[in-house]
């Protein structure tokens, strides 16, 4: 059933055909809307967002001041690349506030996308910038699903499909102090 769209099946029944599921028990709640820290399912319910779409939603969902900011700035353009190339005025003012509130040995702002593509960078500068191999990440921790990110997570079952990862990522438990000594010169970083 490839694709269905059948009027015989319900919303949910298509996500389960149709959509790629991220964990083995998705939650499953239909969401209509979201107002607040709310998420509205379309017979009423409500349920408290206490994962504000992964911080997307920090302040809540639908807040007034984020909603016209959006219609302004759609009114202008809605997406072109900020890869470095297109001069836009959001992208420098926000760059500009973030290097004001940063030490000076900071000089530019790197715009990504994703935690995930934050944390693939970070490796990438460590590595370059300090020319070593090694990543030391801590235990039970969570960094996103690209490759290097879950080359970061111990936990084998958000992982074991996409073996091999990277090489040279060591794990630390957080509170142990021995821990520390794994730390070497062979370290780029540690997340």
């Amino acid at each position: 059933m490839r694709g269905c769209i059948s009027p015989m099946l319900n919303l949910r029944q298509l996500f389960l055909l149709n959509t790629a599921q991220t964990s083995n028990t998705p939650r499953l709640l239909e969401i209509e809307k979201a107002e607040g820290m709310y998420l509205y399912g379309p017979n009423g319910e409500s349920y408290m967002d206490l994962v504000s779409g992964f911080a997307v939603s920090n302040i809540g969902h639908r807040h007034p001041k984020v909603l016209e900011a959006i219609r302004n700035q759609i009114d202008q353009y809605l997406h072109v690349t900020v890869y470095g190339e297109f001069v836009q005025a959001p992208q420098v003012k926000l760059a500009t506030a973030l290097l004001n509130h940063l030490p000076s040995t900071f000089e530019s702002v790197y715009f990504t996308n994703s935690g995930a593509e934050s944390t693939e960078g970070a490796m990438k500068i460590a590595k370059k910038y300090t020319g070593r191999s090694q990543i030391i990440a801590a235990r039970s921790a969570y960094h996103g699903s690209t490759q290097g990110a879950l080359s970061l997570m111990d936990r084998g079952g958000f992982k074991e499909a996409y073996a091999a990862l990277l090489p040279d990522i060591d794990f630390l438990n957080f509170n142990e102090i021995t821990d520390l000594s794994m730390i070497t010169e062979r370290t780029a970083a540690v997340i």
